[in-house]
């Protein structure tokens, strides 16, 4: 984790490296309570993996400043065709 100079716009970032670490800039500008809880925020950012989501990133942010975000819905399982017997198999192909 650093601390750097950010924009005023700019709390935090976590940037995810090529070994599975993370590296964690908060910045100075920030109140040592507003530091924690950037900290916080990113940190939960990685617990919940979300550099690894296809989530909206509002929903992510949402997710890391601890609210209650629905999960989007999956999508539903493939169907697989059962045929009871060689014949019933037979019907369905192409003749």
């Amino acid at each position: 984790m650093r601390y750097v100079d950010f924009p005023e716009t700019v709390r935090g970032v976590t940037v995810p490296n090529d070994d599975g670490t993370f590296d964690i800039y908060i910045s100075r500008r920030l109140s040592p309570a507003g530091q924690r809880a950037c900290l916080e925020h990113e940190i939960r950012h990685i617990m919940e993996n979300h550099f690894y989501s296809e989530d909206e990133v509002e929903n992510l942010e949402r997710a890391a400043d601890g609210e209650a975000v629905p999960k989007p819905a999956s999508p539903p399982a493939p169907s697989i065709p059962y045929f009871p017997s060689l014949g019933a198999l037979a019907r369905r192909l192409p003749q």
